[in-house]
């Protein structure tokens, strides 16, 4: 842990003041449930439990208060129950591929819609900051970015380097399985170094403490395993997490003096990315 904090010490691009990170901590109210509660959509696939959002809509008004209370208790060392944090991971096959092959299937991990309702309730907190916390050249699950952003980055570095007769290369990279690859110990240590506030944090970790699934092939499924690493499939809350917890890498393609990037009239461009795609503009 000493050595990853010594890394994030001098790569995140933005800390939190004391008066942004005052609305993450404040206690779960009623009514963020509630704006929670009606984002979801009906009809999507339940989570082991069997409970759909409609159930939670129907009966918002009985079970909210109870919810309320048992997302705040996390706050004070409680935790949430191991069937809360259980997945149910289907497999859709790919078309043209191996039948035979692991590789030729699609998982795609259902979680209970309590749980979602709270990742959904932390993501509303957290998106009005995300733009300060992760710089603009990561345009990926940021409220306000869309993927158009990086192209015209990365035209406008083409458009310079042919003005400037300046030798550049574009080197685009995609990381295997990047979101099963977070680690959560770095991943936490990242939100302490942004100077997330340690109640928000708690929330974040009461999420990933032992969470558990099991696959469901044909209508059969396997027996329950314990998930140890990477940010949840099917939780509003990761794609956010993912782009916080890529940010120190990408702090540190700026931070290297050994690449160059191309000079632009307001900054250097040295990395675009859209989520886990990386676009590399080397000029050395």
């Amino acid at each position: 842990m000493e050595l990853i904090d010594s890394f994030l010490a001098t790569r995140n691009p933005y800390r939190l003041t004391e008066e942004q990170r005052a609305p993450l901590c404040s206690p779960v109210t009623t009514g963020e449930v509630s704006v929670a509660l009606n984002r979801q959509r009906n009809g999507k696939a339940p989570g082991p439990d069997g409970l759909l959002a409609s159930y939670y809509k129907r009966f918002g008004d009985t079970l909210i208060p109870h919810m309320v209370q048992v997302f705040n208790a996390l706050l004070t060392g409680q935790e949430f129950h191991t069937h809360s944090l259980s997945a149910t991971i289907v497999v859709i096959p790919k078309e043209g591929k191996d039948p035979l092959s692991c590789a030729s299937y699609r998982p795609i991990s259902l979680l209970n819609s309590d749980i979602k309702l709270f990742a959904t309730g932390l993501a509303n907190r957290l998106h009005p900051l995300a733009s300060l916390l992760v710089r603009k050249d990561q345009v990926g699950f940021i409220p306000g970015r869309e993927a158009r952003d990086g192209t015209i980055r990365t035209l406008n570095v083409l458009h310079q380097a042919h003005h400037s007769e300046t030798p550049t290369l574009l080197l685009s990279t995609d990381a295997e399985k990047a979101f099963d690859g977070v680690s959560w110990p770095f991943l936490f240590s990242t939100l302490r170094a942004m100077n997330l506030p340690a109640e928000f944090i708690r929330w974040i970790v009461a999420l990933y403490r032992r969470p558990n699934a099991r696959v469901r092939v044909n209508g059969v499924l396997s027996d329950s395993f314990q998930i140890q690493n990477g940010t949840r499939q099917g939780c509003p809350l990761s794609p956010l997490l993912f782009a916080l917890s890529l940010e120190p890498l990408l702090e540190s393609v700026r931070q290297n003096v050994k690449i160059t990037g191309l000079e632009g009239t307001r900054e250097t461009h040295k990395v675009s990315a859209y989520a886990d795609d990386l676009i590399f503009y080397i000029t050395n």
